[in-house]
């Protein structure tokens, strides 16, 4: 069978809904981030003989206090961190805060962060995932075991939507129509330890099932239920479809684990990457091969070139790459990474153009080259790697740029030799998620 940029524990808990049109893990992504808002910059040491840093590229960073715009060049924060989700189209920043007397919405344009939509609906909701032009936001109870579930569709003019249903649901995705809400539905509700996709009509508030890739509805009872850890996710515009990497191994080896598979029926598959179809309601389970999903989820990363055309999941355990069709959905290769990350969790990044694959893990940086006989660069950062952003041919040389995050930092790499260029502190940093070109 067959999502929001965020990775859920076993059983399955959305931890931060990605983005990308839907937070789902991630990556995708995601949303939902504790904590209260903060101001976040470089400590300011210079003296009044000192010169006026100039702008930089702007970077949105996750914190612990939520998503934050950060300009790389001054260290001054742009947009406060506030517990957010960011849109699939990566043009705004959607929060929602408690007030006392609802739940406050605030959609930030970005790069400049002007407040753009807001509202106030009743209840303690949290943010979950909004629309890829960040039009429609939907909100749901506070995540955790739970036997009901209020999930609320807002826009502009504020709730347009509410429905009380029964069952423990997290929302994952809308449709293009907006007609639709995607929803991860957990069984059972109160103690889950697998769950299924299933699709929300918002004129009826009905729970429909998904259809099958060529279209037929399935019958009731027959809708697959999965186990696992969704890891991050990538949405594909061109095809209107959201890739989440799922594994279902803890960060220990089991026997136990081995014999259940991720997916019922598959005892072999320990990973898949969850395709869901967000214009025809379908979804499909593109099963990976050993050793994907054997060792810790953190350890695996998913990516997508900006033309679509290529598709890829990493294991750095192992330095595999599995180069996945996003059209036919089938594993067209498994290959060795060019060169071994370091301990750690592992993340990746395309270049725009698709010609190169940036991944991190540990203190490692590896570029690797696709589809030519180039030499991989691969080179050492003063701390774990906490999350990549890109920018081609904006390097010295038009070589591009390459941000990683760091221990309290964003350092900036030139992408062909990965000589440090510029480092902006950024307080309590969890990952850096995108960068912003001025």
């Amino acid at each position: 069978m067959d999502a929001r940029a965020q990775q859920r524990p076993e059983p399955p808990w959305p931890a931060t809904p990605l983005p990308v049109m839907t937070n789902r893990r991630t990556v995708l992504q995601l949303a939902g981030l504790a904590g209260a808002g903060a101001v976040l910059g470089a400590c300011d040491s210079r003296t009044t003989a000192d010169p006026e840093p100039s702008p930089g590229d702007l970077l949105v960073v996750e914190t612990g206090a939520g998503l934050s715009v950060v300009d790389s060049g001054t260290g001054r924060t742009t947009v406060p961190a506030a517990p957010s989700i960011l849109t699939g189209d990566h043009t705004r920043l959607v929060r929602g805060e408690w007030t006392g007397k609802g739940t406050k919405l605030a959609t930030h344009r970005l790069p400049g962060g002007e407040v753009v939509a807001g509202g106030l609906v009743r209840d303690r909701l949290e943010v979950r995932v909004a629309s890829a032009d960040g039009r429609l936001v939907a909100l749901a109870s506070p995540a955790g075991p739970r036997g009901s579930t209020t999930i609320v569709v807002a826009d502009g003019s504020g709730e347009r939507t509410r429905v009380d249903l029964p069952g423990n649901l997290d929302p994952e995705a809308f449709d293009v129509t907006g007609q639709y809400l995607f929803v991860l539905d957990y069984l059972p509700p109160t103690a889950p330890d697998r769950y299924r996709v299933r699709a929300l009509n918002l004129r009826s508030g009905a729970l429909e099932p998904l259809l099958t890739r060529d279209k037929a509805v399935l019958p009731p009872g027959a809708e697959e239920e999965m186990r696992g850890q969704g890891r991050q996710a990538v949405y594909d515009a061109k095809r209107q479809q959201l890739f989440t990497l799922y594994t279902h191994q803890p960060d220990h080896l089991h026997s136990r684990d081995l014999l259940a598979g991720a997916r019922d029926g598959s005892p072999q598959v320990h990973a898949f990457v969850h395709t869901l179809h967000l214009g025809q309601r379908w979804a499909y389970c593109v099963d990976l091969p050993e050793p994907f999903g054997v060792r810790a989820a953190e350890r695996h990363a998913i990516a997508l070139s900006g033309d679509g055309l290529r598709l890829c999941v990493v294991d750095a355990v192992t330095s595999t790459v599995a180069m996945i069709d996003p059209e036919g959905l089938t594993v067209l290769s498994t290959t060795p990474l060019a060169a071994p990350t370091g301990a750690g969790p592992a993340t990746a990044a395309f270049t725009a153009d698709g010609r190169r694959l940036v991944v991190g893990g540990g203190d490692k940086v590896v570029v690797m080259p696709m589809g030519t006989s180039d030499k991989a660069t691969r080179w050492s950062t003063a701390s774990p790697v906490r999350g990549l952003a890109l920018l081609d041919g904006t390097g010295p040389g038009g070589t591009g740029k390459v941000y990683a995050g760091q221990d309290g930092a964003v350092t900036a790499h030139d992408m062909t030799t990965g000589r440090q260029l510029s480092r902006t502190e950024v307080p309590g940093l969890v990952s850096v998620r995108q960068v912003i070109a001025r």
